[in-house]
């Protein structure tokens, strides 16, 4: 009789390490049923009081071999033991993503050093401006509309700049006046007053970018040399400053996938409790992956499948009778190669993105939640005790 007493109790404490998780609901608990996916333990504390209640049912049970108390004695202790144990979470798949983007943000850094080199030396142009008379150009001779060359000549002169700007605020001025007369038109004709109200605000606004634009040439046009050289001076120094800004944001994004590359590796190993934690999130990520990864395949797939695409063969006779065949590639299938590009790029970028934003969220839940941050603090930092 004792020893059946003492066998209940060790499996009293296998009852109650099977519920210790905070996953089990308080009906479960009172039921005594749950999923087994669910006893797993969640948290470093759950773990160690599972570990200590499965060490208290072997201490007092008389009969350890018994097939009921062995079978879900062995079952939790593979649980407990798995949840102290940390896992390689990390996918090559992601780490492919990423070094595909650190190459895809080099090549286009370097690529961005060609800009920044031109915008300096049209800003170096500006600044060699030899002084001369700037006229005026009346508002009614003034074009809407660029030459082809007006572009390219802009930063020749000051005379020059000054039209180019002139041309661009007269087609604004006239834009605005067209918007006046659209609006105005649609809140005469409007039945509804809510509809009217809005469209007369529609028409103030565009009203008041007639006056803005109207203004600005005005401003402009009135300008000399100095004037007209200190304005083409500054915007080509905030041109510069936006080329270089940009280079630095793709050499930033670069070295970021390079630094998160190593940092994900070394997060990615969690314990068996964090993994259960958050195998919800760990789920969600692993949907958004797949479905990212299939719709980047699709797309790189698809413009690769183009390639298959061929011409056609045509048959031509010579004056001497002879018949000669020459292939030739079909016009429609320019557009197709154009897509085909379109399709592979596509496909990289949604490759890269993915890859990204998941090892970034990774790797920012690894860095939180698989070193013990306190721990560390506390032995570099040591409190001092007040003495008595």
């Amino acid at each position: 009789m004792e020893e059946k007493m003492l066998n209940a109790d060790a499996l009293g404490y296998l009852d109650e390490a099977m519920f210790t998780s905070s996953l089990i609901s308080k009906k479960e608990r009172e039921t005594k049923e749950t999923d087994w996916e669910n006893v797993y333990p969640c948290t470093k504390a759950e773990t160690e009081q599972m570990e200590q209640l499965l060490q208290k049912a072997n201490a007092v049970a008389d009969n350890p071999n018994d097939q009921k108390y062995s079978q879900r004695y062995q079952a939790l202790s593979e649980v407990v033991d798995w949840s102290k144990k940390r896992y390689a979470s990390w996918k090559w798949s992601l780490i492919a993503g990423a070094l595909l983007g650190a190459g895809i943000f080099y090549y286009f850094y370097n690529d961005q050093q060609k800009d920044i080199a031109q915008a300096k030396v049209e800003q170096e142009q500006v600044n060699q401006w030899k002084e001369t008379e700037v006229a005026e150009v009346p508002y009614s001779v003034c074009a809407t509309e660029h030459a082809k060359d007006d572009y390219a000549m802009r930063l020749t002169s000051a005379e020059r700049y000054k039209i180019y700007k002139l041309v661009d605020l007269k087609a604004s001025v006239e834009t605005a006046e067209k918007s006046v007369k659209e609006y105005q038109h649609q809140a005469d004709t409007a039945k509804v007053q809510k509809n009217i109200d809005k469209y007369q605000q529609q028409v103030e606004a565009s009203a008041n970018s007639v006056a803005k634009y109207r203004a600005e040439y005005d401003s402009i046009n009135a300008m000399d040399f100095a004037q007209v050289h200190a304005m083409a001076i500054s915007d080509m120094d905030k041109h510069v400053d936006n080329q270089e800004s940009w280079g630095n944001t793709l050499y930033g994004y670069m070295i970021f996938l390079l630094v998160l590359i190593p940092l994900y590796i070394i997060t990615g190993y969690p314990h068996g409790y964090t993994i259960t934690r958050h195998r919800r999130r760990s789920g969600c990520l692993n949907i958004f992956r797949k479905v990212g990864f299939g719709l980047a395949s699709f797309c790189f797939g698809t413009g690769i499948a183009m390639n298959l695409l061929s011409g056609y063969s045509e048959k031509t006779t010579d004056p001497n009778g002879s018949t000669q065949t020459e292939k030739k590639s079909d016009i429609g299938n320019v557009l197709i190669v154009a897509l085909k590009v379109i399709l592979m790029i596509v496909g990289a970028f949604i490759f890269c993105i993915v890859a990204s934003l998941v090892m970034t969220i990774e790797t920012i839940s690894g860095l939180i939640e698989n070193f013990n941050w306190s721990g560390w603090m506390r032995k570099l930092f040591p409190s001092k005790k007040k003495e008595d």
